[in-house]
Parts: structure tokens; C-alpha cells; sequence
């Protein structure tokens, strides 16, 4: 969530929590405004600081009850909303957060977060021409560096996203002017360059991007891809062993290095490489078989209980439990079926087994409860 410019308060409490906020500690914050607004429970500011706490600290619900009542306290207030609107939008509640950011904006319409939050929100709903719009707002409503390179990104996404390659194009390049370093930007435009079969160019800022954001898996995949239509196959083995070390289990990177291996003809090497990948697919389509066959069993056994057929049911749990032995619904059914036979001991030991792999698991906790009173534990 965006930070908010918090306002320096006259009373200890505010200033208290408005200072750990800056200092990015909102724990303290919390423990300075939870007294204090016992005291003064409609402090709209409290409220908005305590909500700003709470997401910080990736509490969902504390965060938007706080933030609703600041909302509530003062709804002429554009920041409240505001804050109100991102947490609504951080916390997967898009549909909440748009009305916030609108009513922010009705009240200031020159407030740029507004505009930028209420934006994503309609990108992400498809809403992409009014997007558009209101990610102009923002920037004619925005004066530093950072924020203007973060603003040009989006929308160069949302051009690129509604067809606009030429325009996302020089949005993404202004980004970059603004903010040199901003590796996600010279990724998004690396990608539309590759699109575009601008080759030397897309190498270039692919290139770059990787070097941003050495961690980036896409980074590193896309310069990979690139450099291998570009017949540089020497360089595109370096990008992708780079991109499978990232995601080893990223497929289309794994051949992709195989054939750039054969591009710059390390022929052995290549042929080990995608010997190796053959053999982990095979392995990941017996492991998936056997986790298939495990839930059929499961879905046997459930069945034989329906069918009063106990014995039967525990047979097929058994052999569920073999081929899955980490899986606690398998476990689960077992040790209910025990108790239904009335083998209460053997149940004893599997419910606490569970228990263990789950704890708080209520049908395994009653159940242990009932056996525990057929077969008391000793003294």
C-alpha cells in the first residue's frame, strides 16, 4: 500500500505512532494507539493510522475495521478513503475498494494515489480505456521522479494490455528515462521489443533487465528466448541456465537450453541435459499416477463406509495411505473407520498421529475424545 503523509499531531500518542509508522514499525504504532483511542474512540486520524498499522502487519480485517471507522468518523475526508480504498484493493476486495477511491476523488480530484488506485482496480476488472484515464490523472497530478517512472509503467502495461504497442512503447521508455534502474519497466518493454521482432534492441533491454533484477526468472527466460531467435546461442545458454537454476521446474526454459546447448554445439552436454529432463517427467507422471490411485482408494473406501462395509473401507485407506503416506485425510479416515469397528486402542494411536500432522483438527480431536473414554490412557 501506498504510504500516506501522516500528519505531525499535537497529542503524544499521535506523534508517537505517526514517528514508528515512518520508522517502519508499526507494531509500536499499534501499541500507541490502541490506549489511546480507548480514550478517544472517534479520532478519525487514530483510526486511519491504527488501519495503516494493521496492513502493514498483514492484518487483513483489524486493518479495514480501523480504516472504515476513520472513513466513518469523517467520509468528507479524501485521505481516509484513500487509505481505506488501498487496503480494500491489497487485501482482494476490488469491488469494495473502487466506490472508496471514487468518493476519494469526488472529494480531491487532484489526489493522484486515488486515480492510480482506482485504476489497477478497473485493469484488473478488464476495464482498461477507463484505466487509461485515470492513469493520465494520476500523472498530471504527480511531480517526482519515482512516482511519474512507476505511473508511466503502469500505463505502458495497460497501453500494451488494450493493443496500444506504440504508445506502451514510449510510456515505458519515459519510464526508464525517469528511473534508470527500474528493472520492471525495461522488462515490460524488452517484452513487446521481442513482439515486435525489434531483435538487437529487445536483446539490449532484456539484457539489462536481468541485470536489475538477477532474480528474476522472466528476466533471464525472455533474453534466453530472444538470443535464440536471434541465433546467438552461446549467449541464450548462458541466460537460460540462469532462467532453469531460478525455476528448475519451468519446462519450456529446460528444452529451450537443450537447444541452445545444440546451437553452440555442445552436443553431449545437450543430449545429458534433455536425457535428465526426460527422466524427471517420467518421474513426475508416475508420482502424479500414484497421487491419482491413492484418491481413487480414498474415494473406495469412502464409499464401502456408506455401505456399512467397514473392514473393506479400511482395506482401501490402508492402501491409500501407502502410496500417500504424508496425507492427513487419508490418515483422518482410517482412524475414524478404527473407531467404527470398535478397535479403539488402534484408533487411539492413529488420531494422535494425526493430531500430530494436524493440529486442530476437529473431527480428529472428537474423536480421540471418545476413544480416550473407551480406552482410557493409564495412570
Amino acid at each position: 500500500m501506498s504510504a500516506l503523509s501522516l500528519p505531525l499531531l499535537s497529542q503524544d500518542a499521535l506523534l508517537e505512532a505517526s514517528a514508528a509508522l515512518r520508522n517502519g514499525a508499526p507494531q509500536a504504532a499499534v501499541a500507541a494507539l490502541d490506549p489511546y483511542l480507548k480514550k478517544n474512540p472517534d479520532s478519525a486520524d487514530g483510526h486511519r493510522m491504527l488501519g495503516i498499522a494493521h496492513s502493514l502487519m498483514g492484518r487483513r480485517s483489524l486493518a479495514i475495521q480501523a480504516l472504515e471507522r476513520a472513513a466513518e468518523i469523517q467520509p468528507e475526508d479524501a485521505a481516509s478513503l484513500l487509505v481505506l480504498g488501498q487496503a480494500l484493493a491489497q487485501f482482494g476486495q476490488p469491488e469494495r475498494a473502487e466506490p472508496a477511491f471514487r468518493a476519494a476523488i469526488s472529494l480531491q480530484p487532484t489526489l493522484g494515489p486515488a486515480h492510480e488506485g482506482l485504476a489497477l482496480v478497473l485493469a484488473m476488472d478488464g476495464r482498461l480505456e477507463q484505466a487509461l484515464q485515470h492513469l493520465t490523472e494520476a500523472l498530471e497530478h504527480s511531480s517526482d521522479a519515482a512516482t511519474r517512472a512507476r505511473l508511466h509503467y503502469l500505463r505502458g502495461k495497460a497501453r500494451q494490455q488494450a493493443g496500444l504497442a506504440a504508445k506502451a512503447v514510449v510510456d515505458l521508455e519515459e519510464s526508464i528515462r525517469l528511473a534508470p534502474e527500474f528493472g520492471p519497466a525495461h522488462l515490460e518493454l524488452g517484452r513487446i521489443l521481442a513482439d515486435q521482432d525489434d531483435a538487437d534492441r529487445a536483446a539490449a533491454v532484456l539484457r539489462r533487465a536481468a541485470e536489475l533484477d538477477s532474480g528474476s526468472f522472466e528476466a533471464h527466460y525472455l533474453l534466453g528466448e530472444q538470443l535464440l531467435r536471434s541465433g546467438d546461442a552461446t549467449g541464450a545458454v548462458a541466460a537460460l541456465q540462469a532462467a532453469t537454476r531460478l525455476d528448475p521446474g519451468h519446462q519450456p526454459a529446460a528444452y529451450a537450453l537443450g537447444r541452445a546447448l545444440r546451437g553452440a554445439g555442445m552436443v553431449e552436454q545437450a543430449r545429458r541435459h534433455l536425457a535428465a529432463i526426460a527422466k524427471a517427467s517420467a518421474g513426475r507422471a508416475v508420482n502424479e499416477a500414484s497421487v491419482t490411485q491413492a484418491g481413487r482408494l480414498n474415494n473406495l473406501g469412502l464409499e464401502a463406509e456408506d455401505a456399512q462395509d467397514f473392514d473393506r473401507a479400511l482395506s482401501h485407506y490402508e492402501a491409500a495411505i501407502a502410496i500417500a503416506p504424508d496425507n492427513v485425510l487419508f490418515r483422518r479416515n482410517a482412524a475414524l473407520v478404527l473407531c467404527r469397528l470398535g478397535r479403539w486402542e488402534e484408533a487411539k494411536g492413529r488420531l494422535r498421529e494425526v493430531l500430530k500432522m494436524a493440529p486442530g483438527d476437529i473431527d480428529a480431536t472428537t474423536a480421540l475424545y471418545v476413544a480416550l473414554d473407551h480406552v482410557p490412557d493409564g495412570p
